[in-house]
C-alpha cells in the first residue's frame, strides 16, 4: 500500500480544533485533491481538556517536541502554538529536519522574518502561511501568484476583525468605544484582553508580512507606524458621517516614488469606497497592480473555521507537492532568496495626505485666527471646517473640526504641536488622516 503523507499538529486551540474538525469532514474531498491519503497522526499539546476533546487518542498527543520533531515518518507540521518561543524553535527545527511546514503564526513571521524566511528559502521542505493573513481569504496566494507579474503599487485595508466590529458598532449603534468593546468581547470577537488589537499591534504584523511578499523584501517590524482606536470618540464617527464618511483601522502597505511606505492608523474613507461598506468581524483587502488594476478580496479574517480553512489549503498545496515528488516549492515569498534583501520604510513625517484635525477650544473671539495662522505658517491648507457650538452665554469648550487640504505629516505634527499650546486649548488636537 503507498505510504500516506503523514502531519503532527503543535496546538489544538480554537484553529487546532477547526483543522480537526475539517478534516474529519471534508476528508474525501481532501484526498481527491491531493491524489494520496493523508493523515493527521500525532499532536503537540499539554491542556488535559483539549487533548480529550480532540478526538486523539493518548498516545498520538504528547507536550515533547521531539515526539514530534525527531519522528521520521512526519511529512508536515502544523503550528498553531503562536509566540515566538517554543513556536519559532518548533519551525526553525522541523524545516531543518526537511520537514514541511504550516503555520498561522503573523507575530512570529513579522517579528522575525529575517530568520524565519531565509530559512524556509534553504530547507527541503515546503513552507505555507496564508492563514497568517486575512484568515480564510487567500490574500498571500493572490500576492505571490496571482499578481506575481504585477508592479504592486499598494495593499491596504481592513485586516483586524475585533477592531472593524467595534468601530462597526460606533457607527451603526452610537454606541461609545468601552461599550462596543464589552458587546465585542461577549460575542467572542475581542479576547479579555484585547490590547493587541485595538491598538493596532495585530493589524502591524500582517502589514509586514504583506509588505515582505509585495515588494521582495524583508522589512523591519518596528519602522512600521502604528496606531489604534482607543482615542476615537462618538463626536469623530458622527461628523464622519455628516462629511460622507465612515472610519475604519486600516492596515497600508505601499510603494512610492518616496519609497516603501507601511503603516496601521484609524483613517475617514468616503462612503462610496468599497471598504466602508465592511462591518463587523469582516476583513476585505484592496491590492493595485499597475496592469491588473485595483481589485478586492473580503471575507471572514478570523475564527476557527476561516482560519483552518486555509491552513488547511495550505496543506493541500504542499500534499500535492510531495504526492508528486516535487523538490522544490513556489518560491515562499515573491522572489529568488539572491533578491531578497532587508529594506527601509520612509518615516510617517514623509507621508503626504489628507487630515481631520479636532481640537477643543474655549467659545471666545480670536481662537480660529490664531488656529488658522499656525496652520496657514506651516503650509496647511483648509478646505473646510465645522464648529459644534452650545454656548449658553458662558465660557464653554467646543470642538473645532478642520479638513485639509493634501499636506505632509511633518507640517501637520508641527502644527499641532503649536496650537496644543496654546491657552484655550482645552484638550490635545485628534488627528485623523483621510483615505484618498
Amino acid at each position: 500500500m503507498e505510504k500516506p503523507i503523514k502531519i503532527a499538529l503543535c496546538g489544538i486551540g480554537t484553529v487546532g480544533k477547526g483543522v480537526l474538525e475539517l478534516f474529519d469532514k471534508n476528508m474525501a474531498l481532501i484526498r481527491q485533491r491531493i491524489g494520496k491519503d493523508i493523515q493527521i497522526v500525532k499532536a503537540l499539546e499539554k491542556d488535559p481538556e483539549k487533548i480529550k476533546s480532540s478526538g486523539l487518542t493518548s498516545d498520538q498527543v504528547s507536550d515533547s517536541l521531539d515526539f514530534v520533531l525527531e519522528d521520521p515518518e512526519i511529512d508536515i507540521v502544523i503550528e498553531l502554538i503562536g509566540g515566538d518561543t517554543i513556536a519559532k524553535e518548533i519551525i526553525l527545527r522541523a524545516l531543518d529536519n526537511g520537514k514541511s511546514v504550516v503555520t498561522a503564526n503573523k507575530a512570529l513571521l513579522a517579528e522575525h522574518s529575517d530568520v524565519i524566511f531565509p530559512a524556509t528559502y534553504a530547507a527541503k521542505g515546503f513552507f505555507g502561511f496564508e492563514a497568517s493573513v486575512a484568515g480564510g481569504i487567500p490574500v498571500l496566494r493572490n500576492l505571490r501568484e496571482g499578481f506575481t507579474g504585477d508592479e504592486i503599487s499598494e495593499v491596504s485595508g481592513i485586516i483586524n476583525g475585533t477592531a472593524n466590529y467595534i468601530l462597526s458598532s460606533m457607527t451603526e449603534n452610537n454606541d461609545d468605544f468601552e461599550t462596543a468593546l464589552a458587546e465585542a468581547q461577549k460575542l467572542g470577537y475581542a479576547e479579555a484582553d484585547p490590547t493587541f488589537d485595538i491598538e493596532g499591534n495585530d493589524t502591524a504584523h500582517k502589514v509586514c508580512i504583506l509588505l515582505n511578499l509585495a515588494y521582495n523584501g524583508l522589512f523591519d517590524f518596528k519602522q512600521i507606524h502604528i496606531e489604534g482606536i482607543t482615542k476615537i470618540e462618538p463626536i469623530d464617527i458622527e461628523i464622519a458621517r455628516e462629511m460622507g464618511y465612515t472610519i475604519k483601522l486600516l492596515g497600508k502597505a505601499i510603494s512610492s516614488e518616496k519609497g516603501y511606505d507601511g503603516r496601521v492608523h484609524p483613517s475617514l474613507i468616503k462612503n462610496n469606497n468599497l471598504l466602508a461598506s465592511v462591518k463587523g468581524p469582516f476583513n476585505a483587502l484592496l491590492i493595485k497592480g499597475n496592469f491588473l488594476g485595483p481589485t478586492i478580496s473580503y471575507g471572514a479574517g478570523a475564527g476557527s473555521h476561516p482560519t483552518a480553512s486555509a491552513v488547511v489549503g495550505d496543506i493541500i498545496e504542499i500534499g500535492r507537492l510531495l504526492a508528486n515528488d516535487r523538490k522544490h516549492q513556489t518560491f515562499p515569498l515573491s522572489c529568488t532568496n539572491e533578491t531578497l534583501i532587508k529594506k527601509e520604510l520612509i518615516s510617517i513625517d514623509e507621508i503626504e495626505t489628507e487630515y481631520y484635525l479636532r481640537l477643543t477650544v474655549q467659545d471666545k473671539a480670536g481662537v480660529l485666527a490664531k488656529v488658522t495662522k499656525i496652520m496657514g505658517d506651516n503650509n496647511i491648507s483648509i478646505r473646510s471646517m465645522i464648529q459644534k457650538s452650545e454656548n449658553n452665554g458662558s465660557v464653554v469648550s467646543v470642538p473645532v473640526v478642520f479638513f485639509t487640504h493634501n499636506a505632509k505629516e511633518k507640517d501637520v505634527q508641527r502644527s499641532i504641536e503649536q496650537i496644543d499650546q496654546l491657552s484655550f486649548i482645552e484638550q490635545p488636537t485628534r488627528l485623523i488622516r483621510i483615505d484618498a
